[in-house]
């Protein structure tokens, strides 16, 4: 994938002159980045944050929203993000028809919005890089949002979606969470959680195992029929929190020849408020030396209410601050490529290819 036309460099007011932050913003014009998992839709749909404009940003480590927006996405080279598409995590009808009209709220906006390009499948990923648009498809976090029924996913397949997630902050008919209403640590999927994976993976939609405990997230893993996401976690071998994954799930994950998506809030990645981009820079070290840096992507949670997003961080676009930290690492061009871009499409792609 190319990029027809690079934006600007962003440049942040008061930066020191830093030569990786400089072949950070060089690298990200050149190559573009995709986000896994970015919850600015449902403020737009639910409090009247217009993504469609640009907003300010942010004080440093922003708490709960504010954090991205079309414009901003763009300045910063953004190739395409997942919106997250929830409700409130339980199962209900209210539940179906909120999902539903998140995803109209989506098309809504690609329909009016030049500058974007409405996703719905594998192949369109290169479409939307082709045009020059910002990509934008929906991931759906949780299976509450089925309502634990079949039909509802049929009818939610006609719309296109990136993802979805076995399991958000409540246990479902499908799969138990690592944290929230009925978490615990011993569950396994359901009979339904087992027909949902293979219907997914019928359909081409990636498996996603972010927020499931680890016994469901091993087994979705090791019973898809093709690579699964973590959209947003980390390592819990870097910092022992139940919403990452334990050495045995990121084996899975890469065993199936997934991707995890390292989260961006502090509170997961180290515990402490304070932590700045070298938190994922640790967490990704993690995975790329226990498995390969084949299997590791970025999942933000920008807009996701997280107590606080990274401490050196006001909005999406200093996710050049992320590149500068592998930089200073020794992390090569191609290696944070596959990072930014490459290991999130191959999975797309995978999972449409074992769908044919």
């Amino acid at each position: 994938m190319t990029r027809n036309a690079t934006q600007p460099v962003a440049r942040r007011p008061g930066d020191a002159d830093d030569e990786h932050l400089a072949r950070a913003r060089a690298l990200h014009a050149r190559v573009g980045a995709i986000d896994l998992h970015v919850d600015s839709i449902i403020q737009d749909r639910l409090f009247g944050y217009d993504i469609r404009r640009a907003h300010r940003a942010g004080m440093r480590g922003q708490p709960l929203f504010w954090h991205a927006d079309i414009p901003r996405l763009i300045e910063a080279n953004f190739l395409g993000v997942c919106l997250g598409v929830h409700y409130f995590p339980w199962e209900s009808e209210a539940g179906v028809r909120e999902c539903h009209r998140q995803i109209d709220r989506i098309d809504e906006i690609c329909a009016a919005d030049e500058r974007t390009f409405r996703v719905r499948s594998a192949a369109d990923w290169d479409a939307a890089a082709s045009a020059g648009k910002l990509a934008l498809i929906p991931g759906l976090e949780g299976a509450h949002l089925l309502g634990g029924s079949l039909d509802a996913l049929d009818k939610l397949l006609e719309r296109g979606f990136a993802y979805m997630t076995l399991a958000h902050f409540s246990k479902n008919s499908a799969a138990t969470p690592a944290l929230g209403r009925g978490a615990n640590e011993t569950d396994k999927l359901t009979p339904f959680g087992v027909e949902l994976v293979s219907r997914l993976n019928a359909h081409g939609v990636v498996v996603d195992v972010a927020h499931l405990n680890m016994p469901c997230a091993i087994q979705a893993a090791e019973l898809s029929r093709a690579p699964v996401f973590a959209t947003h976690s980390g390592a819990q071998g870097v910092h022992k929190h139940p919403r990452l994954l334990s050495d045995a799930a990121i084996d899975a994950v890469a065993a199936s020849d997934g991707a995890i998506g390292i989260i961006f809030g502090p509170q997961f990645l180290t515990g402490r408020r304070d932590a700045t981009s070298e938190a994922v820079a640790d967490h990704i070290d993690y995975i790329v030396q226990r498995v390969g840096v084949r299997h590791v992507c970025t999942g933000s949670d920008y807009d996701g209410w997280l107590p606080a997003i990274l401490a050196d961080h006001r909005d999406c676009r200093d996710i050049t601050r992320v590149t500068a930290a592998l930089l200073r690492r020794g992390y090569t061009d191609d290696d944070i490529a596959a990072i930014l871009r490459d290991n999130t499409l191959r999975v797309i792609r995978a999972a449409a290819t074992a769908a044919a």
